[in-house]
């Protein structure tokens, strides 16, 4: 019985640890996936495509809401009547914020864009910039998304406060 104790105690702090790492990877993940998708989209219907900070995702059209705070929730929409006006008819993706559950406690903010958005070419039109993933740990633990010029996120190890 006292070794089990002891094995217990031993891994339920490394399964906490395991599975909020799992959380930061699968958010990054999902960040990265949005943006291809809004690259793709650009790409493959030759119009401007934007991702951008929304905090009315769930409205009907939603809205690009601005601000810096990307974990608010996002969406993704292709301007098909070229209006630079996001309409209902255009959404591509609708984003939900990236803490379901306060456990999650993870925060997604850029230094400076609301928005990306992709030319009919792939290539950004918006300023590139870094966005930091973190959660309530500090160290090394959290991520830099790095959007290039280019379009495409770069990923790397970032150390939070």
């Amino acid at each position: 019985m006292a070794i089990a104790a002891i094995l217990v105690s031993i891994a339920i702090p490394n399964f906490s640890t395991l599975i909020q790492n799992n959380r930061i990877t699968a958010s990054a993940n999902e960040f990265i996936g949005n943006m291809q998708l809004a690259r793709s989209t650009a790409i493959k219907q030759q119009r401007n495509t934007t991702i951008c900070v929304s905090t009315t995702f769930n409205a009907n059209p939603p809205t690009c809401t601005g601000g810096t705070n990307w974990a608010a929730g996002a969406v993704v929409w292709v301007d098909q009547d070229r209006d630079n006006v996001l309409d209902a008819a255009e959404v591509v993706r609708v984003i939900d914020p990236i803490n379901p559950t306060a456990a999650a406690n993870l925060t997604l903010t850029s230094a400076a864009q609301s928005q990306f958005q992709y030319s009919s070419t792939g290539l950004l039109t918006s300023p590139a910039d870094t966005l930091t993933l973190c959660d309530n740990r500090t160290a090394e633990i959290g991520r830099a998304l790095a959007v290039s010029p280019a379009g495409r996120v770069n990923i790397s190890n970032n150390n939070c406060p």
